[in-house]
C-alpha cells in the first residue's frame, strides 16, 4: 500500500525528477576523470542543482502530512495510464500472495488502460518499492554516473528505506569500475587499474580485456608475483572454464614481454593441444625466438654462440619480411660473439631501413671492433642527430678526429655537436682535447675558454698548463699571474715548460665554438634533460651578456619554476611577456603559474583577464583559482562562500576526492548533515580515505548522537 500514501509529495516528487533530468541533460562531457571519485563528480554544477532538488523534496516531506487528500485526477500524470491509487489493488493482492487476484486486476487494468504492462518493482519487497528502474537504467546506458547519483539521492530522500535492486548495484559497480580501469590504463596510471582492479578474479573474470590492463599495469610496475597470478589465471583454465584461443595467443603474446623465453615455451608446450591453435600460435613462437636472441644478448654470462639452426628462422624472415628490428637483433648478436665484420652488414641494412640511434650506434661499433676508425667515424658524422641522444656515446664517437686534426678538416657541424655534448656531460677530458686542438689552431680565446672549463670541472697539471700557453699567446699577462700565483704550489713542475714553450705552427681547421656561444643553443637541451640548474646557468649567463632573447626567456621561466624559484620564475617570464611576441600566450600561462604556487590568487587572475590563452590552460588556470579560494573561504569559515566557488568550478572541470571532502564538511557545518553525509558515502564507496570514514561517522546519526 506504500503507493498510495505519497499525498502532494509526489507531485513535487515530479517536479523534482524534472529538474534532475535537466541536470543530466545539460552535463558536459568531460573526457577523463582526475582521480577515483571524479566519476562521481564529473557533472558540471550538477551539486548545486541537486542541493536545490534536495531540499525541495525535504521541504515537502516535511509538509506531506497535513495535505489533504487528492484526487485521482491530481495525481495522475497521464490519463492513459493508472495513477498510483489504480495500481494499489495490485500491489496489496501481490504483498497477499494471492496470484489469482493479481491476474484479475492485471486484466481490469489492461482493459481501461490498453497496453498497460506490469511495474518492474510490484514483485520486489516493499523496502524496494517505488523504485521503477527505468531512469536509472535510462542513465546506466549512457554512462552518466552522477545523474544516477543524483537519481538515488532523490529517491533515498523521498523514501528513506529504498535501495536500488541488486542487479542494478552489482552491473553499476562493475560498470564504474571498467571506466576507472579504462581511463586509468589510457593515461598510463598503472597504480589506478590496479586499484580499480584489484577485486578480479583471475581464473574466473570473462572480459578479458580487463585482466590484460592487470598484466599491463603489474608489468610497468614491476610486481612480479601478482603479474605471474593473473597469467596463471587466465592461461591455466581448464575444461569449459578454457577462454577462446585467440584470447589465449593474445596473452601469450603479452607474457613474451614479462618472462623468460623457456617459460613461456613450457606454457606454449602445455596449451597447444590442437592444430588450429598450434597455428594460431607460430607468431608467439617467432616472438620467442627473437626474445631468446635478444636475451642471449642481454646476458653477459652466455657466451657460448646460439646454434645455427636457432638463428636460421630469424635469418630467413629477414628476407621475407625484412624488419631492421630483427636485423639489428642479429648485429647484436655477431658483435657479441666477436663477428664484427658479420655484424657491421646486418647494422648497415637495419641502418638502410630505418636510420636511428641504436642502429647507427650498432654500425660504428662494429667497424671500430675491425680497427676501422675513420669509417666509424663517418658513421657517426653522418648521424649526428640520431645519436644525439646519447651524448656521451657520441662525444667519444667525434673526439677521435680532434685529437688527430691533421687528419682532415673538421665539419662545422661537427665541432658544434662535439661542443655542445661536452657541455651536456660536463666532461673534463673532452674538453681538455677541444681546448688543445683550439690552441694549436691559434684560435687562443677559445682554446683559453675550453681549459678553463675543464679546468672548472677538474683540475689537473695540463689544463693549467694550456690555459696558461693561451694566455701568454694572448698577451694576457693579468690572468697569467693570477692563474700561476692560484697554482704554482699544486703544479711546481709545468711553469719552467711554460716558458720555454713554442708557439703552436698552427694550420688551417675549422673555428671552435666558445662555451658561451654554445649556451646559446644548449640551455634548451639542458631544459629538455631536466637539468634545470644547468638551464638556470645558461639563461643567467646570456642574461648577463645582454643576449637574453624572448625565447630563451621562456624557457628560463620553465626552469626556474620547475625549482621552485619563484621571484625569479616570474620576473623571467616577465621578459617574454613584455616582448608581446608569439611566445605571449605561454609566458602569460608560466607566469600564471606562478602566481597561484605563490598563492597570489588575485594577481593570477589579473593575468587570466589581461592575456588570452586556450580554452585548456584557461579552464586549468580558472578551476586552481576556485580550490584557493574555496580552501580560503573554509579556513574563513565561510562555508556558504565555500560551496558557491565549489560550484563555480565544478562548472568547469572535475572535482577531485579533496574538494569532494571540503564540500561535505561545508554542509555540515551549515548544519545539512544529510547532504553531507551523503557525499562522505559516495566518497567511501570508491576510496579508502581515513578523512571519508571521519566525514562518515560524524555526519550518520549515531555520529550525531555522539
Amino acid at each position: 500500500m506504500s503507493k498510495i500514501v505519497r499525498g502532494s509529495s509526489a507531485i513535487r516528487a515530479g517536479h523534482l525528477a524534472t529538474l534532475l533530468s535537466a541536470v543530466t541533460f545539460f552535463m558536459p562531457v568531460l573526457t577523463r576523470a582526475e582521480d577515483s571519485a571524479a566519476l562521481l563528480t564529473e557533472a558540471a554544477g550538477s551539486f548545486r542543482l541537486v542541493d536545490e532538488a534536495i531540499t525541495s523534496a525535504v521541504s515537502s516531506r516535511a509538509t506531506a502530512d497535513s495535505d489533504v487528500a487528492i484526487t485521482d485526477e491530481a495525481v495522475a500524470d497521464d490519463p492513459m495510464k493508472p495513477n498510483d491509487v489504480e495500481l494499489a489493488a495490485l500491489y496489496y493482492y501481490t504483498d497477499e500472495g494471492r496470484e489469482d487476484r493479481v491476474s484479475a486486476e492485471t486484466e481490469r487494468l489492461r482493459l481501461k488502460y490498453p497496453g498497460f504492462e506490469i511495474p518492474e518493482d510490484v514483485f520486489l519487497p516493499k523496502a524496494a518499492r517505488g523504485t521503477d528502474e527505468s531512469a536509472l537504467w535510462t542513465l546506466f546506458d549512457k554512462g552518466d554516473f552522477t545523474g544516477i547519483d543524483a537519481e538515488m539521492i532523490r529517491r533515498k530522500t523521498e523514501t528513506p528505506d529504498w535501495e536500488p535492486t541488486a542487479d542494478f548495484s552489482t552491473k553499476l559497480a562493475r560498470k564504474k569500475q571498467r571506466v576507472l580501469m579504462v581511463e586509468a590504463a589510457e593515461q598510463k596510471n598503472w597504480t589506478g587499474v590496479i586499484n580499480a582492479g584489484t577485486a578480479l578474479d583471475p581464473s574466473s573474470e570473462k572480459e578479458i580485456d580487463l585482466l590484460w590492463m592487470l598484466v599491463d599495469a603489474y608489468s610497468a610496475t614491476g610486481m612480479k608475483k601478482p603479474l605471474a597470478d593473473v597469467y596463471r589465471g587466465i592461461l591455466l583454465r581448464k575444461d569449459d572454464a578454457r577462454l577462446p584461443d585467440e584470447q589465449l595467443v593474445t596473452t601469450l603474446q603479452k607474457a613474451v614481454r614479462d618472462f623468460p623465453a623457456n617459460e613461456v615455451k613450457s606454457v606454449i608446450d602445455r596449451l597447444a593441444t590442437t592444430p588450429s591453435l598450434q597455428i594460431a600460435l607460430q607468431p608467439v613462437s617467432f616472438d620467442l625466438l627473437r626474445k631468446s636472441v635478444a636475451d642471449f644478448n642481454a646476458d653477459t654470462a652466455q657466451t657460448k654462440p646460439l646454434p645455427d639452426d636457432v638463428l636460421a628462422p630469424l635469418v630467413e624472415a629477414t628476407d621475407k619480411t625484412p624488419r631492421s628490428e630483427d636485423m639489428a637483433l642479429l648485429g647484436w648478436y655477431y658483435l657479441k660473439i666477436k663477428q664484427p665484420a658479420v655484424a657491421a652488414d646486418w647494422f648497415q641494412k637495419a641502418l638502410d631501413k630505418k636510420a636511428d640511434g641504436e642502429n647507427a650506434k650498432g654500425l660504428y661499433l662494429s667497424l671500430a671492433a675491425q680497427s676501422l676508425e675513420e669509417e666509424a667515424y663517418e658513421i657517426a658524422a653522418n648521424h649526428l642527430e640520431n645519436l644525439s641522444a646519447d651524448p656521451e656515446f657520441l662525444m667519444n664517437a667525434l673526439s677521435l678526429r680532434f685529437t688527430k686534426p691533421e687528419a682532415a678538416t673538421i665539419d662545422e657541424k661537427i665541432v658544434a655537436s662535439y661542443s655542445t655534448t661536452i657541455l651536456q656531460t660536463l666532461n673534463a677530458d673532452h674538453a681538455e682535447i677541444l681546448a688543445w686542438y683550439a690552441y694549436n689552431s691559434k684560435q687562443y680565446e677559445a682554446s683559453a675558454a675550453w681549459f678553463q672549463k675543464s679546468l672548472d670541472w677538474k683540475p689537473a697539471a695540463a689544463r693549467v698548463k694550456g690555459l696558461a700557453l693561451s694566455y701568454l699567446r694572448l698577451t694576457d699577462k693579468t690572468n697569467y699571474a693570477a692563474l700561476r700565483e692560484k697554482y704554482a704550489a699544486a703544479y711546481p713542475d709545468i711553469w719552467a715548460e711554460i716558458k720555454t714553450a713554442a708557439p703552436p705552427k698552427g694550420r688551417q681547421a675549422s673555428d671552435v665554438i666558445r662555451p658561451r656561444a654554445v649556451i646559446q643553443a644548449n640551455y634548451l637541451r639542458n631544459f629538455q634533460a631536466k637539468r634545470y640548474g644547468d638551464c638556470v646557468a645558461d639563461i643567467m649567463n646570456l642574461q648577463a651578456r645582454g643576449q637574453l632573447t624572448s625565447d630563451a626567456a621562456l624557457i628560463g621561466g620553465w626552469c626556474y619554476l620547475s625549482l621552485d624559484r619563484l621571484s625569479e620564475a616570474r620576473a623571467t617570464f616577465g621578459v617574454a611577456l613584455k616582448n608581446g611576441d608569439k611566445g605571449e600566450m605561454d609566458a602569460a600561462y608560466g607566469t600564471a603559474l606562478t602566481l597561484l604556487r605563490a598563492k597570489l590568487t588575485d594577481d593570477a587572475e589579473a593575468i587570466l583577464t589581461t592575456y588570452g590563452m586556450t580554452p585548456a590552460r584557461d579552464r586549468e588556470i580558472r578551476a586552481e583559482i576556485y580550490v584557493q579560494r574555496a580552501r580560503a573561504a573554509f579556513d574563513a569559515k565561510q562555508y556558504q562562500k565555500t560551496l558557491d566557488v565549489l560550484n563555480a568550478r565544478a562548472r568547469l572541470i572535475a572535482e577531485p576526492a579533496d574538494l569532494s571532502q571540503l564540500r561535505g564538511w561545508a554542509y555540515y557545518h551549515l548544519g545539512n548533515r544529510g547532504v553531507a553525509n551523503q557525499v562522505f558515502r559516495r566518497l567511501s564507496e570508491h576510496m579508502a580515505d581515513a578523512g571519508v570514514a571521519r566525514g562518515l561517522a560524524v555526519t550518520s546519526d549515531m555520529g550525531g548522537r555522539q
